[in-house]
């Protein structure tokens, strides 16, 4: 067995392709960019990425100073528990 990919940019050729596809008896499967090839990273993993970019598009993120400035004032706290 042999595989072919193919990216098609135009989505209105799609049709045309699997038509031709079927007259020619070649079986194909169709992948969409929601498929997108994730390689071996772990079913887990990947659903922490999409819900760290659900956040960033929900807005629910900290800026890089914002995130600094806790941590700086977490080790602060610390460092006065622990004397």
């Amino acid at each position: 067995m042999t595989t072919l990919t193919v990216e098609i940019d135009k989505e209105q050729d799609l049709p045309a392709i699997e038509a031709f596809l079927k007259k020619m008896g070649v079986e194909y499967q169709i992948e969409t960019d929601e498929d997108d090839d994730w390689g071996d990273i772990p079913p887990e993993a990947i659903e922490g990425i999409k819900a760290g970019l659900a956040d960033g598009d929900a807005g629910r993120v900290r800026s890089h100073e914002e995130a600094m400035a806790h941590i700086q004032e977490t080790v602060a706290r610390l460092r006065k528990k622990n004397g």
